[in-house]
Parts: C-alpha cells; structure tokens; sequence
C-alpha cells in the first residue's frame, strides 16, 4: 500500500497515460501525473478527449502491482467520482456504466485504464487515466460530439485546478488503500454508485448494435447484466446510452 498519492505537474503532453507507461519504471507507485493540456488525449474505444490548456483536470495514476482491469476501473471511477462530490456537493454525481461520471444526463468525467509494463510475459503495472472538465465554457461544451457538463457550468463560477488536482489525489489515495486490501468493497461501493441500475436503457454493444432493455444488475466481474424479452445477457464492453426525456432528473438522487 502506498503512504501517499504524488503529483507530478507536467506542461503540455501527448497524454498523461502515454508518460505514465513510457516513464512507468522511474515513477513511484502511487505517482498522481497530471498535466496542463494533453495533444492527443483519449477515452475508451478509442474516442478523443479534448484536452485545451489551462482548463480542465488531466491525470493518470501510476500502479505498481498486477490487478484485475475491472478492479482498476473501480478505483479511478471511484477516485474521480469521490472529488467530484467533495468539490461539488449539489452536483448529484454518479457512475455511468462502466466508469464514466455524469451528473444529470451529462458527461463530466472519463476514466480510461491500460496496461504498463510486461514482466516475463505477465502484466506488472497499470495506468489509470482520469480527465474532469473543470472550467470548460458552456459554448466549448455545446460543441462536444455528446451531452457534457463541468465544474464551471454546473456551478456558475471557476474552480482552482491546483485544488482540483488535490482533491482528485487525495479521493485516489482512500479508494487505493481500499483496492488494496478490501477489493470486495470497492465493488459494492462501485455498484452503488451505479445509480442507473433497476432502470430500462439504451445499450450500445462492442459491434455497434443498439437494444433496448433494463439494467438489471452488475456481476462480480463489473459485467452488465440486460434483461431484454425475458433475456438476461452479460456485456463486458459497451455503452449505456441515456435519453435526456427518459429519467426525472428531480427525482434522481443520491438516494
């Protein structure tokens, strides 16, 4: 277990999980690197991340011990969820399947998780990729290719990103010491976060085909569960797709 989550507070970088796997050997466990801008900064599936100067939350967390990638995903969902709501209490943060952050029907946080070193023939280390839109304009967010929200727009006034980047290490560094010894409960605090469980969904699957169902529930493995006709089926990779109409955002809370 590590004693404390580092930063390291670069300038302008290709992306932060690209330096956390090409500096992997010389980083300590633990290291928090975080970045001004990235150039090429990516989510999952291979979508771009827009990454301007100056404005938002850029990081990728160094770790140094071999684990299972739905575990990982749980730790720095975890960790971005868990600043969100330290920083923002009446944003109504949440876990979209499976470890984006929405507040509403809109995006605030992306997680991205990648292998970072092979030691004779097994993975030793990983990466976990964390981006926050923290003072991203409302004309800046209209322009994204999905439904997205920030820190600014949310609240109506800028938020210092050096405490931004505290608040992100200090949430990662308890989600880390759970990780590291109490994998179980990272679980069921990743599932309960999860707050679209029980409600029908629009699901997009790995090949593109979309159905429509119920997130039913989450397996031990941080699969899906869809119930569709009667059907239950896992899905490992895909995306839940929220229609703004479809849920009472009034009513949809923490609770």
């Amino acid at each position: 277990m590590v004693a404390a989550v580092r930063l390291l507070e670069l300038g302008a970088v290709d992306s932060t999980n690209r330096y956390a796997r090409d500096h992997f050997d010389e980083l300590a466990d633990g290291t928090l690197v975080t970045a001004e801008s990235q150039t090429a900064g990516r989510g999952r599936r291979g979508r771009t991340w827009v990454s301007p100067p100056g404005v938002n939350f850029y990081g990728s967390l160094v770790v140094k011990s071999p684990g299972e990638a739905a575990t990982l995903g749980y730790l720095a969902g975890l960790g971005a969820l868990g600043a969100l709501r330290e920083l923002y209490p009446a944003g109504n943060f949440f876990i979209k399947w499976p470890n984006d952050v929405y507040s509403g029907a809109c995006k605030i946080a992306g997680v991205l998780c990648e292998s970072a070193r092979l030691g004779g023939g097994r993975i030793t280390g990983s990466v976990l990729g964390i981006g926050i839109n923290v003072n991203l304009p409302p004309a800046a967010l209209a322009a994204l290719d999905q439904p997205a929200t920030s820190l600014l727009a949310l609240s109506g006034h800028e938020f210092d990103r050096k405490k931004v980047a505290a608040t992100v290490a200090k949430s990662l560094f308890w989600y880390y010491s759970i990780y590291s010894r109490f994998p179980d409960r990272l679980f069921a605090e990743w599932r309960q976060a999860n707050r679209l469980l029980g409600r029908e969904i629009e699901l997009e699957w790995n090949d593109g085909v979309r159905r429509r169902g119920v997130f039913a529930d989450l397996a031990p493995d941080g699969a899906l569960v869809f119930e569709a006709e009667g059907q239950r089926t896992l899905c490992r990779c895909g995306d839940v797709r929220i229609e703004r109409n479809s849920i009472d955002w009034n009513r949809f809370s923490e609770t």
